[in-house]
């Protein structure tokens, strides 16, 4: 049987990391504007940063749980 992606614990841990790293880089005030394709994309590369960190918000509290109590 094929496994579902939920189910496989390492893929959740990495992504769990990834939402971790951009989360720390926003709470840095890393300055997503300076990067070349933010730049490229122009007012819709903010949005995009936006929506990319409220994805990774969403995804913490809704897999940190099942990750920490595992």
């Amino acid at each position: 049987m094929q496994q579902s992606f939920l189910e496989n614990q390492s893929f959740i841990l990495i992504c769990m990391c990834m939402a971790v790293l951009r989360i720390y880089l926003e709470v840095i005030n890393f300055k997503f504007s300076a990067l070349p394709l933010t730049k490229a994309m122009g007012q819709s590369g903010a949005k995009f940063h936006k929506m990319g960190l409220y994805i990774s918000v969403g995804y913490v509290v809704l897999f940190a749980p099942q990750v920490l109590l595992s």
